[in-house]
């Protein structure tokens, strides 16, 4: 097969997934499908308040309160901004790590939901360990918030550079590495809520003690392949460009990726930290690249010899 045949199937592939028309959409599946998840799960949390049903302790925080019930449409929202991450990626590297930060933020305020269901002042201290990993995670929320702003901000304000005919082929290797990322994300997502299910059984006839954390639930592989993809990107990125100051940003937001990913294997504090760590390592990042990229102009820059 041609080259130029490859290179049109793989952008007519990336048109016919993302496009504004199916991102609208999926948008709208979106709600509907999140709006009945709700219903449903207020309905599973009633019948065991009622009595009518009974689960194992280690999933009972899930359906304890109507709270909870707030889990499940959050996980459709999440999945959504996984496309949209997906989506934003040929256009810019960075909107699409600004994504990466909305997801981890929005993983945040479902575990909060999730923990808030359960708390219980009038039969434990105030500062044991959950209510303490509570306030962990609310004020990592507003660090991350305020983070995401920064980095929106700065976004926003960055120079604007000419499409040039390299850029227009990174551009290509971009929409090709999305149209081979899409049906690995789906076939990680059904596998690991398959496994999060057979899980679950296995728990309930005994034949385990313990289950992963629905928290964590394809998340895990999603960051896994996210670092794969940014690195595959920052290995492209020597071919199409030689400025200095965007290798070593695309190499910061691979660190970023690498610090999120680590960060679910942490709980607590320690989750928290890394989190916001990986988040600030970021925003700096790209901070430092705008303040170079404000004075470097290519072979027009002024650096030689005579000026030192």
């Amino acid at each position: 097969m041609k080259i130029s045949t490859w290179k049109s199937r793989a952008v007519r592939s990336f048109n016919t997934l993302f496009n504004p028309g199916i991102k609208e959409k999926i948008e709208l599946s979106t709600l509907y499908i999140a709006s009945l998840g709700f219903i449903v799960h207020l309905c599973i949390v009633f019948l065991y308040l009622s009595g009518l049903i009974t689960v194992h302790s280690q999933v009972e925080s899930l359906i304890s309160s109507p709270i909870a019930a707030i889990y499940t449409p959050f996980s459709f929202i999440l999945i959504y901004e996984v496309y949209l991450l997906i989506y934003y990626l040929p256009r810019s590297f960075s909107i699409s790590i600004a994504k990466q930060y909305e997801i981890i933020s929005l993983i945040l305020i479902r575990r909060i939901f999730k923990d808030i269901s359960v708390l219980d002042f009038g039969e434990v201290e105030l500062l044991t360990s959950e209510n303490l990993n509570l306030l962990y995670d609310i004020v990592g929320f507003l660090i991350l918030f305020f983070l995401i702003y920064l980095f929106r901000y700065i976004l926003v304000n960055r120079k604007s550079r000419a499409v040039t005919r390299d850029i227009k082929g990174f551009i290509l290797y971009k929409k090709v590495l999305c149209v081979i990322l899409a049906p690995i994300l789906i076939i990680l997502s059904v596998y690991s809520f398959t496994n999060w299910v057979i899980e679950l059984n296995q728990l309930n006839l005994g034949v385990i003690s313990s289950i992963q954390d629905f928290n964590s639930i394809f998340y895990n592989e999603f960051f896994a392949a996210l670092i794969i993809v940014d690195v595959l990107i920052l290995v492209a990125s020597f071919r199409y460009t030689d400025r200095y100051s965007l290798l070593i940003r695309n190499t910061g937001f691979v660190i970023t990726t690498v610090l999120i990913r680590i960060s679910f294997s942490a709980e607590g504090i320690a989750n928290v930290v890394l989190l916001v760590t990986g988040v600030a390592f970021g925003v700096i990042v790209l901070y430092l690249f705008s303040l170079y990229d404000s004075i470097d102009r290519g072979e027009h820059t002024k650096e030689s010899y005579a000026y030192l």
